[in-house]
């Protein structure tokens, strides 16, 4: 009993540090992002990506190996079968697992948003079947998708895929979903794009306030793209986000 008591502060501040790590890491993406660097946007975007990819390196050798290893010595403790362990005892173990469990699917979330794929040559259908098939193995949530099997232009496309990438790592960090669906639709002059999920859902009249880095983000790329973003929601009933572009063949 001393023992667990013991291992269970270690899990404890382990998780602290990790939470700690990861609030000083986001603060130091943003002051890099905001910080003025007298070079051609290019350029710019070049170091920002470099700096990103340099986060998720560090984020995925220090604390995700961390959560990892965690989970394993939880794994140990319940497969222990011959030691009795104590109802109390036993219901922090399963609280701690949980802990864990949220931990590692918000930092493949934020994995996620720091070191996005790129569709390279791919179809935009075929970059994002492959990013929810790798999801569907590491996440507990169900994933549908419908995809229009298109080549549109690469710019639009790969906005497209970005705004994909960005609304489920904002959906995996916030919404606690179970079922997750992506639909892409075309025709002569747009393309719809709709993502559509069943978690906590937010209250519209505090939209900027939940998640709100992230849904900016999809809004600024959807209207520099001269489209339409319509997000709806309620608490306790799942979010929508519908996208629609003006394209051109």
């Amino acid at each position: 009993l001393h023992a667990w008591y013991d291992y269970s502060g270690v899990v404890s501040s382990d998780l602290n540090r990790i939470r700690d790590k990861l609030v000083q890491l986001s603060r130091d993406l943003q002051d890099f992002a905001a910080s003025p660097t007298f070079v051609g946007e290019e350029t710019k975007e070049e170091i920002i990506e470099t700096e990103r990819h340099r986060i998720a390196r560090e984020l995925h050798d220090s604390v995700s190996q961390q959560l990892f290893a965690a989970t394993m010595m939880l794994s140990a403790i319940k497969d222990q079968e011959q030691v009795e362990i104590a109802e109390p005892i036993r219901q922090q173990i399963i609280r701690v697992d949980k802990v864990i469990s949220t931990a590692q699917i918000e930092m493949r979330a934020l994995l996620l948003h720091l070191r996005p794929i790129g569709l390279e040559d791919r179809s935009l259908k075929q970059g994002i079947e492959q990013l929810l098939l790798e999801l569907q193995t590491k996440i507990p949530t169900t994933i549908v998708w419908d995809l229009a099997d298109v080549r549109l232009e690469s710019g639009i496309e790969d906005h497209l895929f970005r705004i994909v990438q960005e609304a489920i790592s904002n959906t995996l960090r916030h919404a606690r979903a179970n079922r997750l669906e992506v639909y892409l639709q075309v025709d002569e002059s747009s393309a719809q794009l709709k993502i559509v999920d069943d978690g906590l859902g937010f209250d519209m009249d505090k939209a900027d306030k939940v998640g709100s880095y992230g849904l900016r983000n999809i809004r600024e790329r959807v209207t520099n793209l001269g489209g339409e973003c319509k997000i709806l929601s309620m608490t306790g009933k799942g979010t929508v986000l519908d996208i629609t572009l003006p394209i051109r063949f």
